[in-house]
């Protein structure tokens, strides 16, 4: 007799409303999402769903911003020679080519100055100041950091440099005395919206300075997307409206270095996704800085000639297929040594100095995921350590290295990453700081996330309800990230037809279902080996997310699978069973 499978995960089933909220263009189940997400009215939501240019606060309320943009355009006006510091990551890559084009578009071909992540790690450094200064340059303006750097801008100002900081990490106790420091986070700053990336801000600021001008750039806002999908900023707010006008523009943009990039990563580079930029995109881009130099994903965001953009497409794809093969020796060895780590659910730190400093972060963001922990991790440069740490979403990883910062030399970071540098006879006070932070940290803190092993669903739909209209109006809440995350679907009443393994080393399942006399699709992705079958004609119940395919030219529907279980243990039994409640009720629970 066939086994009876069960579900590999608790699934969490959303509490009930007895009194279904009406939203104008959404079915029942999707407004009672709707509701659930925090919408209470028409006009709420509508400000949510066409976040765009329209829906965007004036750069105006931000702290410092008009004193950043006088100072730009100063330089302008005056023929002074501007650079901007950026990051080696995605979001820093971004912030940068966002400001290589907007300032173009003024007459201006600004240096651009990207640190090495070996000799000089994150944010400002004398040596880079100090070649600045050699060729001319007299604004440094900084994108997706400085606000750490209060040293730095001292040494700026001894050698002539001003400087105008662009930065969305959090303000240490001392601002830089710069010419402008712009941070939303930043005590006095009373911006509506504290949640912008370094790419974001940059787009911000940029596109006023072009408005000043009576200018626009068609793509600024494509490249700026990318920083803020890369860098996990809440799809809400200016970030989701910065997305939705870039992915516009991103599938209309006839710039070679955008196209080139596109034709390589985007499922249909005619309409791409934020799953693109996230998961295809940005990987490229931060594997530039990771293990080769910055400047290759630089040059290709900002190239207008087709063919230095088809060149370096390609070599960009070399260096991330590249970059795949180190990561995962890495995160094996680096699973091992977690291994030894002592049990718990607080903070783990690994070290190796052995790894590349380019890789640490992917490191400890594996390592994060796969047991649900804050991770530091950390290994040797030169003279010094270096560390990234990722977390779960109920421990703030910027706020725990401040907690540390007297054993730090450089800190910098948000809520879900950050990195940090240290002298190597501070390390065992450091990792017996950071691995004592308490879990949630801070303490007040509210989880925010499920546990692991847990699932939240968010609809509970019989089958016949998976068609094109649930598919659209889902669409309509698009693009998902955190804070926005994509709704997950428990769906009854599906007997199988046939399922296999299927893929590269049988790692999915593949699923033929039936509802009533149609067939519907399934695959389940990673599925582990000892994972049962089910057997033709099982009843199940599936847990996934609705998504498009395309098979032999026609699109379909079909689910992605997370988890699957016999309809006889799952834990939609008890909803079922609830039959014959009054059907207000029913009707609730079914939403």
């Amino acid at each position: 007799m066939a086994a009876v499978i069960a579900p590999r995960l608790e699934w969490l089933l959303p509490e009930p409303l007895l009194d279904p909220p009406t939203f104008s263009g959404f079915t029942a189940p999707v407004a009672t999402l709707l509701a659930r997400r925090g919408f209470q009215t028409d006009e709420d939501l509508a400000r949510f769903l066409d976040a765009g240019a329209t829906t965007m606060h004036p750069i105006s309320l931000m702290a410092d911003a008009e004193a950043a943009l006088d100072r730009i355009d100063r330089a302008i006006g005056s023929d002074e020679r501007i650079a901007i510091w950026g990051d080696y990551d995605a979001d820093g890559i971004s912030s940068i080519a966002v400001w290589v084009l907007g300032l173009r578009a003024l007459g201006v071909e600004p240096e651009r100055y990207v640190p090495s992540r070996w000799s000089e790690g994150y944010g400002l450094s004398q040596t880079g100041l100090t070649a600045l200064a050699e060729r001319g340059v007299r604004l440094v303006v900084t994108c997706d950091c400085g606000i750490a750097n209060v040293a730095e801008v001292e040494i700026a100002r001894s050698l002539g440099l001003d400087v105008v900081v662009t930065d969305h990490h959090l303000p240490g106790p001392m601002l830089p005395r710069a010419s402008a420091v712009v941070d939303p986070h930043r005590a006095d700053c009373s911006y509506p919206d504290q949640d912008l990336t370094g790419a974001g801000l940059s787009f911000k600021l940029a596109t006023a300075l072009l408005a000043r001008h009576g200018l626009s750039v068609a793509d600024l806002a494509g490249v700026a997307a990318i920083g803020t999908v890369a860098d996990l900023a809440p799809m809400t707010g200016e970030s989701r409206a910065i997305v939705r006008l870039g992915l516009q523009q991103l599938a209309a943009t006839v710039r070679p270095g955008l196209v080139a990039l596109l034709e390589r990563s985007a499922a249909d580079p005619s309409h791409p996704s934020a799953h693109d930029l996230g998961f295809s995109i940005a990987p490229r881009i931060n594997a530039a800085g990771r293990i080769a130099e910055s400047e290759l994903a630089l040059r290709l965001l900002v190239s207008d000639d087709r063919v230095e953009a088809a060149a370096l497409a390609e070599e960009l794809d070399s260096v991330h297929a590249r970059r795949r093969e180190l990561t995962t020796a890495a995160v094996d060895e680096a699973r091992e040594l977690a291994d030894a780590q002592p049990g718990g659910d607080g903070p783990i730190l690994l070290r190796n100095d052995a790894w590349a400093p380019g890789l640490i972060g992917l490191v400890a963001g594996r390592i994060a995921d796969q047991r649900a922990r804050p991770v530091g991790v950390v290994c040797a440069v030169d003279d010094e350590l270096r560390g990234s740490v990722r977390a779960p979403g109920d421990f703030h990883v910027a706020a725990a290295l401040e907690a540390c910062a007297g054993l730090l030399t450089k800190r910098g970071g948000h809520a879900a990453a950050g990195g940090f540098s240290l002298v190597d006879a501070n390390w065992p006070a450091f990792a017996a700081a950071f691995g004592n932070l308490p879990r949630p940290y801070p303490p007040s803190r509210a989880l925010t996330r499920e546990r692991p092993g847990q699932l939240s669903v968010d609809l509970v739909l019989p089958s016949s309800r998976l068609d094109w209209s649930l598919a659209a109006q889902l669409d309509r809440l698009r693009p998902y990230g955190p804070g926005n995350v994509e709704p997950v679907i428990a769906v009854t009443g599906m007997r199988v037809t046939s399922a296999r393994r299927v893929g590269v080393g049988e790692a999915h399942i593949g699923f033929r279902m039936r509802r009533g006399l149609e067939t519907f699709d399934a695959v389940a992705f990673g599925t582990p080996a000892e994972r049962p079958l089910p057997e033709p004609d099982d009843a199940l119940d599936l847990v996934g997310t609705l998504e498009r395919d395309s098979f032999q030219g026609i699109e379909r529907l079909r689910l992605r699978v997370i988890d699957y279980a016999h309809s006889q243990v799952s834990p939609l039994l008890a909803r079922r069973l609830t039959q014959a409640t009054p059907a207000p009720a029913l009707a609730a629970a079914a939403g």
